[in-house]
């Protein structure tokens, strides 16, 4: 039987987010299958994201919410805080 997890940490890769989006999605998955109270996201090495994987990320934080877990961003580059303002998404990295 396992444990379910306090925390689970994610850090993705730059290269991960544009050539292999579906991974960074299928982490995130995985990482609310597993059902841990918190969830922390370090973007702090992550200048620029496209757009299949910022959806990717506000999906993931709704369906983490939506379950019960709590998510935060540990550290967002400057570049994407200001792409995250410029699309009005800033709220999903505010702690709920």
């Amino acid at each position: 039987m396992s444990e379910t997890p306090e925390t689970i940490e994610i850090t993705p890769d730059l290269s991960v987010l544009f050539n292999d989006y579906y991974a960074f999605r299928t982490m995130l998955m995985e990482a609310i299958s597993r059902k841990p109270k918190r969830i922390v996201i370090n973007l702090g090495d992550i200048p620029v994201m496209n757009s299949i994987s910022i959806s990717s990320l506000v999906w993931f934080l709704k369906n983490a919410r939506s379950e019960g877990i709590s998510c935060k961003i540990s550290s967002i580059h400057p570049d994407l805080l200001n792409t995250f303002e410029v699309l009005n998404l800033k709220e999903y990295l505010d702690p709920q």
